[in-house]
């Protein structure tokens, strides 16, 4: 599955597939995901994520399948069991093909759930300490992003590239749903300070 989607492919074969994931998230509109995930809150920010996402993508996941396919996700990492059983629950709720299409919708989920909740997690102490949700999703993303850096392949190597300055990547690899996972953080961040009160 990791073969098609835009994350790892290049050129032609890279535009096509994000332009799947683009267009996947076009009717999802980010103040929706930030009420339900608002409304959704309690629990593993993981789960909150994916479940909301999924919802708004019209998929019927089941998050924690998304939790073990996004341990797995990436080139280094060997799967289990475990993941290639989720992957395949997955392929299923999202149509029962492999292809590019279906590819782009879990790989969606999959960048959204471990991404948007390091970003939740590093911005809870400064929403604990009094920060608002948007500032301090705003200073995680400035100071210390989830993503700190990308791999690319160069000349048979794998050569780590940071994104200092450009959270979401940017140009032709810039992340595909920005406002999205913003919306999503601010929507749990916002009601775990509200239950703080």
């Amino acid at each position: 599955m990791r073969a098609s989607v835009g994350r790892f492919s290049n050129g032609p074969d890279h535009a096509r597939r994000r332009s799947l994931a683009v267009s996947a998230l076009a009717s999802v509109e980010p103040e929706v995901l930030r009420r339900k995930a608002f409304e959704a809150a309690g629990g593993d920010a993981r789960l909150i994520v994916v479940e909301v996402l999924a919802g708004e993508l019209g998929l019927p996941v089941v998050a924690s399948d998304v939790v073990a396919v996004a341990a797995a996700y990436h080139p280094h990492v060997t799967p289990s069991a475990e993941a290639e059983a989720a992957l395949g629950r997955l392929v299923t709720a999202c149509g029962g093909t492999t292809d590019e299409p279906v590819a782009a919708r879990i790989g969606l989920l999959v960048q959204a759930c471990e991404a948007t909740a390091k970003l939740i997690g590093t911005a809870v102490p400064l929403v604990r300490a009094g920060k608002p949700p948007e500032e301090a999703v705003a200073e995680v993303l400035r100071a210390d992003p989830p993503v700190a850096h990308t791999r690319r392949r160069v000349g048979g190597e794998d050569v780590l590239v940071p994104l200092a300055g450009t959270p979401f990547g940017t140009g032709p690899r810039e992340c595909p749903g920005p406002a999205h996972a913003i919306a999503l953080a601010i929507g749990v961040l916002t009601a775990m300070r509200a239950t703080r009160g």
